[in-house]
């Protein structure tokens, strides 16, 4: 048979202080050790510090008088100036590096043309040696119609020049901050190469033209117009190597004097 329960006194439920450890609903009053212990792990649990904040401070009052005003404005374009003035300096002094950077790339790339012109003038001067006694033999061959008494040759070397600091500082703008008379004097010994390696190409066009018609009779009894179109492509192939010689000496005789270009 089902009773009723009595209902629970308030003194008989179970009491709870407030940050006790006990478990709800446990039984018996707290235990001490589990309360000391709930007590040293709050202090141990590390206290996050608050991130401070930036601490503004309100512009000081408005102008009252024209004094204050003018004084006001006076401090702004002051500042203003000031830092106007260190950009500035900063761009100047990092534009001066870089023309101090390319002078000394022009410098180093204008002796290194200029030795190679030195060999390539040799070389020229080589090769004129090889077409001469070329032209010789043709001329004898022509003139007896007998086979050519020797070989013909045309074995020639020449060196390219370089270009790429000139083009390099061309397009980096650094050869804008350079003087114009000093820009000028890289401008022509640049250029002057650039024309030197355009007639090194022709007159190397007019012996790969020779060389084929010296092939058409390895024996080396040409025909009269094979050797009528040698002693052209000859004669022609000496004429640009004679314009050519004439272009590497104005380039060494810049490098000679030591015009300001080559200079530190």
């Amino acid at each position: 048979m089902m009773t009723e329960q009595d209902p629970i006194s308030p003194d008989a439920k179970t009491q709870i202080e407030p940050g006790s450890p006990t478990a709800v609903g446990s039984e018996g009053p707290p235990d001490p050790d589990l309360r000391e212990t709930a007590v040293r792990q709050l202090s141990e649990t590390p206290v996050e510090t608050p991130t401070p904040m930036i601490d503004i401070h309100p512009s000081t009052h408005a102008a009252n008088t024209w004094r204050e005003f003018f004084i006001h404005i006076a401090t702004i374009v002051l500042g203003l100036l000031i830092a106007i003035g260190l950009e500035q300096t900063v761009e100047y002094f990092h534009e001066r590096h870089e023309l101090r950077i390319a002078r000394e790339e022009l410098r180093v790339e204008v002796e290194q043309d200029s030795a190679i012109g030195v060999r390539n003038m040799q070389s020229i001067h080589d090769l004129q040696a090889k077409l001469n006694a070329d032209m010789a033999l043709l001329l004898a061959h022509r003139a007896t119609n007998k086979p050519l008494t020797g070989k013909l040759d045309f074995t020639s070397r020449f060196t390219k020049t370089h270009y790429a600091a000139l083009k390099s500082n061309q397009l980096s703008g650094s050869l804008a901050l350079m003087p114009h008379a000093e820009l000028e004097q890289y401008d022509f010994f640049f250029s002057v190469n650039e024309t030197i390696m355009m007639q090194a190409r022709d007159w190397n066009n007019s012996i790969e033209i020779a060389k084929a018609i010296a092939t058409r009779s390895p024996d080396g009894q040409l025909s009269p117009q094979d050797t009528s179109e040698l002693i052209s492509a000859i004669s022609q192939t000496q004429g640009q190597l004679a314009f050519t010689e004439t272009l590497i000496g104005f380039t060494q005789a810049s490098r000679l004097k030591g015009q300001p270009i080559l200079g530190p």
